[in-house]
């Protein structure tokens, strides 16, 4: 009824009505304020990631490992070096900070709760973990997919190796179900092939390239069709090429494997040919590359090799409490008791910095900043700043660009060759006479050393970095006697 007064009890079920409802939208306010400060940190943390920055896992992540070793194998025979394989990478493993649980001749049971356990005690490290699995023994490839074959396995017919041998595909997904950052799966399999013509003819051996699992890197030691060679002195080439690898200081968890390929097809006469997939967006070094020298300590260094003045006395005034200016006290004295010149200037010391960059061996952005740091206004630091940007630029384009390999990577080195005006023909995939003659000239353009009788990346990221607009064109060609020979031909460019 209209005007009615409301009871005192309905009045203050009102009154509680609109307080709750006023509390809930309170809240949802409150939360939609929360959310749009995640979202924006978020954004901002992102905005201040400088493009093409690559993350890298901190050498402090906490590192597991778990190594299987099968080699005695009662229906298949004994396979000589896999457990001395495994021996060899849980010490190098163990040396470089990984937590190693090492298994030998292990069954399908136990090689399944190897796994399983594996996986449970990396989730349990945290995200933040990288995991190393490594097996050495029999394995092969059936209908496309990969298995490791456990030491119990009796396999009669292809029937039996689904039902016998543990699939690889598995250990990869189950690697990855632990949430962490990284897992690196290696495979040393494929030693001989012991079973009948009818279970694994020798299309079957080697394991077939694998697709992509998200935060796994999966190495195997052969590629489908090829057996991996057990070896001759102890270990396998694969082995022993991968633990002299993964020491080597600076080197990125994708140059490691690369290097070992390399070495294992040449040590192979390319019998056996190892393959990679990955679908990782960051960097891992098993050791980490040495930090860069400080600026104080690039400059005593320059003051060192040129024995100046100049660079000496600036080195004090900048970095009065560095190790490197207490020593310079005593160089400067000594120096100025013996000099008869005049100092040199700003400019002049800049000059020689500069000079010392472009001459380094190994070309380090830090070097070209040291320049434009301590000589901001002199004309050589818009020079070394340039330098340094072009530095990082390569590094980016080297670290995220595709490897390749055989027939592809002579198309690109070709398509390269055509770019600067240095060979004639076509992008055929061939490695003859004219790319050959090609590479050699453009050996001349790149800073570079590159092995121009022999395609390889090294080569190929060389030639992307020419930037010469003449090319090959610019060059006197002088006719030279001597000549080359390559696989049975004469080379004379």
């Amino acid at each position: 009824m209209t005007g009615e007064v409301p009871s005192p009890r309905i009045a203050q079920r009102l009154r509680g009505g609109k307080s709750l409802s006023m509390r809930k939208g309170f809240l949802r306010s409150v939360l939609a304020g929360l959310l749009t400060l995640l979202v924006v940190a978020s954004s901002l943390a992102a905005s201040e990631r400088k493009p093409g920055e690559r993350r890298t896992v901190a050498s402090s992540a906490p590192r597991l490992a778990l190594v299987i070793g099968n080699a005695n194998y009662p229906k298949l025979g004994t396979l000589d070096n896999p457990g001395r394989d495994a021996a060899l990478m849980a010490e190098k493993l163990g040396q470089l900070g990984f937590e190693v649980t090492a298994v030998a001749d292990r069954d399908l049971k136990s090689m399944t709760s190897d796994v399983e356990e594996f996986s449970r005690k990396v989730k349990q490290r945290g995200p933040q973990t990288v995991s190393l699995l490594y097996y050495a023994g029999h394995g092969l490839e059936n209908d496309s997919l990969n298995y490791l074959v456990p030491v119990n396995a009796d396999i009669r017919k292809r029937a039996d190796i689904p039902h016998q041998s543990l699939s690889l595909k598995r250990v990869a997904d189950r690697l990855a179900s632990a949430g962490n950052q990284l897992n690196i799966l290696i495979v040393d399999a494929c030693r001989d092939n012991p079973f009948p013509a009818g279970i694994a003819p020798s299309g079957t051996l080697g394991l077939v390239p694998m697709g992509a699992v998200y935060g796994v890197f999966i190495a195997s030691s052969t590629g489908s069709g090829k057996i991996a060679f057990d070896g001759d002195d102890g270990h396998s080439p694969y082995t022993r090429a991968l633990a002299e690898a993964i020491a080597t200081p600076g080197e990125k968890l994708e140059d490691v494997f690369k290097s070992v390929r390399r070495h294992v097809r040449l040590s192979t006469r390319e019998q056996q040919i190892p393959w990679e997939s990955t679908a990782l967006e960051f960097d891992f070094y098993f050791v980490p590359p040495a930090p860069p020298p400080s600026q104080s300590e690039q400059l005593f260094a320059a003051a060192k090799e040129t024995g100046n003045l100049a660079l000496y006395e600036l080195l004090i005034e900048r970095f009065p409490s560095s190790p490197e200016a207490a020593e310079a006290r005593g160089i400067v004295a000594k120096l100025r008791q013996g000099a008869s010149a005049e100092p040199a200037t700003a400019s002049s010391a800049a000059a020689l910095v500069l000079s010392r960059a472009k001459r380094a061996q190994t070309q380090a952005p830090e070097a070209y900043d040291l320049v434009a740091a301590l000589f901001p206004d002199a004309p050589e630091a818009e020079e070394a700043r340039a330098a340094a940007i072009r530095l990082r630029e390569i590094t980016v384009l080297d670290s995220a660009g595709p490897a390749y390999e055989g027939r592809e990577l002579v198309q690109m080195i070709q398509e390269q060759l055509l770019r600067l005006g240095c060979m004639q023909g076509e992008r055929n995939g061939a490695f003859e006479a004219p790319t050959v003659q090609g590479l050699r000239r453009a050996s001349l353009l790149s800073d570079e050393p590159y092995l121009w009788y022999r395609p390889t990346m090294a080569a190929l990221r060389a030639l992307k970095k020419i930037a010469s607009p003449d090319g090959c064109g610019r060059q006197q060609m002088v006719a030279s006697p001597r000549c080359l020979r390559i696989n049975g031909e004469d080379y004379c460019p």
